[in-house]
């Protein structure tokens, strides 16, 4: 109930930005971080999830689980959307556009074209990729991202969605790689407990359990309070379990 409650306000406060005259770039770095949050949630919660299925744990708890990371990838999504119409309002700012079609002499629509190279288009086309999982499409933006803009504010977030992106896909060695270049380059960001976890659940993948248990265990050490060492912990046990 908690989740759910802390999602409507966020949509609550997304839907007064939308409607409004101006959209700045404030507006757009604040949905990115309040969405960014809700996936790490539901990364939590479908870790969770999947451990008590593997334990062989069932019942209701197992199953409002299940809701709750369905009711977030919705939310999700249409934090996206609002992400997306914002930063083209701010960008089309930018640039001295009009934010609505100017209607042609005969009646057709005449839309200015946005300039595909700025900074906040390439990082929105990435992000917007990597939601509708064109994984490959979403690493190229954020390649040419950090290339062209490599100490840009956003440059950790484009580090970790590459990483991202091949996990999602499931290319895990390009994963393991990939994240633990984000967290030599960026140690202290808060995303680098989940690295580490992913980098454990992506060695399991791969079928190199006894690899995995030292990334779990890194974690453990390192960050021994968050919610993803306690996550760790339960996949130690069960590769003890199962080995």
């Amino acid at each position: 109930m908690r989740i759910k409650v802390i999602t409507i306000l966020l949509l609550a406060g997304i839907s007064s930005m939308s409607i409004g005259c101006v959209a700045t770039q404030g507006d757009v770095s604040s949905v990115y971080a309040r969405q960014t949050r809700l996936e790490a949630k539901m990364e939590r919660l479908s870790q969770q999830v999947q451990s008590q299925q593997s334990a062989g744990v069932g019942g209701s708890n197992n199953v409002q689980l299940q809701q709750q990371v369905t009711q977030l990838e919705e939310q999700v999504k249409e934090l996206n959307r609002s992400y997306a119409s914002l930063e083209a309002k701010v960008n089309q700012g930018n640039l001295g556009l009009p934010t609505t079609p100017e209607i042609g002499s005969e009646g057709g629509s005449q839309l200015p074209s946005l300039d595909v190279q700025t900074e906040d288009f390439i990082f929105n086309q990435g992000y917007t990729d990597l939601s509708e999982g064109n994984y490959k499409g979403s690493r190229e933006q954020f390649k040419l991202f950090l290339s062209k803009y490599p100490d840009s504010s956003k440059a950790s977030d484009a580090t970790y969605w590459v990483a991202e992106s091949y996990y999602r896909q499931g290319e895990f060695e390009e994963a393991i790689l990939e994240y633990q270049k984000f967290i030599d380059t960026y140690p202290k960001d808060e995303r680098v407990p989940l690295s580490y976890l992913k980098q454990g659940l992506s060695l399991i993948e791969i079928g190199r359990e006894e690899e995995a248990k030292l990334f779990f265990q890194t974690l453990i050490d390192k960050y021994p309070q968050s919610e993803e060492a306690s996550t760790a912990k339960e996949k130690i046990r069960e590769l003890a379990v199962n080995g």
